[in-house]
């Protein structure tokens, strides 16, 4: 009888790990111009041209977009330098989970108890039903209905919570599709094209929304892969083109009348991604874009950038109902810089305690049980 073998353990040079500080700029940048489009939105300005400046240049779309593609490169680089075991699975979805749900978590909590406050009910001044509908006084929720909102699968108490349930969905396969992308990975080009179709023709609503966004974690692969074999460097103006491309598939295709019906559309998504994985391309090489971006005010912006695009629809509603009486008496355009500057001088400070005493913590504990498997 022939000596067994031991089990075969595929493993690859772990490459250097730099870090890509511009990076997490850019997911600060990226979730300050969602708060940003979300107060304009529910305290809407008068004037169609004013209007769509406002849509081109905090395009909030586009930055959903951009995360998704940021996660697909970040998450290729941190696979490539971990030494791959059969293990390695188990374990990245365990971080992943770590890495996402516990500020939802948190953030669900909390809005769920505000809508059994009495502030809840207080009127807004604002001419938006959306503003007006924002967690709403004594809101249905019943035990199933909240342990859905904790694991992403409804977006009642966290209305952008749907993102996190795409970034789940994703974590599921992206591993599998990471493997195919390594090299001489012949797998590779059918599953982009796969996930191209996918995107493509994704059935509207919220169950074809990870179909609709598997390219961009695609395209997040693709950069990755042209920064690891590629020795060219974007300029400082081609990074910038890149950065304005995003937001022109919205001022092209659609108008601030009809941006809902194209929300969540392969026609945006598509060429979102595109744009943005050029983008993330150019900004992982050094140059002089990355280093103003390596600012410590904005770095720290990109620490809390999680927790900020949680909490801040519930900061809205509490800011709009405080402002409540005062903001009848100034033009729009004063509202919203009232209600924005009063959002941010609580979504801040409320956003760095959930990274530093939820988001970090847990972070490492699901570090340390991913080496348990």
């Amino acid at each position: 009888m022939p000596p067994m073998r031991a089990s075969t353990v595929v493993s690859y040079p772990v490459p250097e790990k730099p870090r890509f500080d511009a990076f997490q700029a850019i997911r600060g940048l990226a979730s300050l111009t969602v708060v940003i489009r979300h107060v304009l939105a529910c305290y809407p300005l008068q004037g169609h041209t004013l209007t769509v400046a406002v849509f081109f240049l905090f395009n909030s779309p586009a930055a959903v977009t951009l995360f998704f593609v940021l996660s697909g490169f970040v998450l290729t680089h941190s696979l490539d330098a971990r030494v791959f075991r059969a293990n390695a699975i188990p374990a990245f979805w365990t971080r992943r989970v770590f890495r996402i749900l516990p500020a939802l978590m948190v953030v669900t909590l909390i809005s769920a108890l505000y809508t059994r406050l009495s502030i809840a009910a207080w009127p807004v001044a604002t001419s938006d039903p959306f503003m007006a509908g924002i967690l709403p006084h004594n809101m249905p929720l019943s035990a199933i209905a909240l342990l859905k909102c904790f694991l992403s699968l409804s977006s009642s108490l966290v209305p952008q919570g749907w993102t996190v349930m795409v970034e789940l969905i994703a974590a599921l396969f992206f591993p599998f599709v990471w493997l195919c992308s390594r090299k001489n990975g012949r797998l590779f080009l059918p599953v982009a094209l796969m996930a191209l179709c996918l995107s493509a023709f994704a059935p509207p609503g919220g169950k074809g929304l990870p179909l609709l966004y598997s390219f961009s974690f695609i395209a997040g692969i693709l950069a990755c892969r042209a920064w690891q074999n590629s020795t060219i460097r974007l300029a400082g103006g081609g990074i910038v083109l890149a950065a304005v491309s995003m937001s022109l598939p919205t001022l092209l295709l659609t108008t601030p009348e009809n941006l809902a019906a194209f929300f969540n559309s392969p026609k945006l998504v598509i060429p979102e991604s595109i744009c943005a994985a050029i983008f993330l391309f150019g900004l992982s090489k050094p140059g002089k874009v990355t280093t103003f971006l390596t600012k410590r005010p904005l770095l720290w912006l990109g620490d809390i950038s999680f927790s900020l695009y949680l909490v801040h629809f519930l900061v809205i509603a509490i800011v709009g109902r405080l402002l409540s009486p005062v903001l009848p008496h100034f033009p729009v355009i004063v509202r919203e810089i009232m209600v924005l500057a009063v959002t941010l001088l609580i979504a801040f400070p409320l956003s760095h305690f959930i990274f530093h005493l939820i988001e970090l913590p847990l972070n490492r504990l699901g570090h340390r049980l991913a080496k348990l498997w």
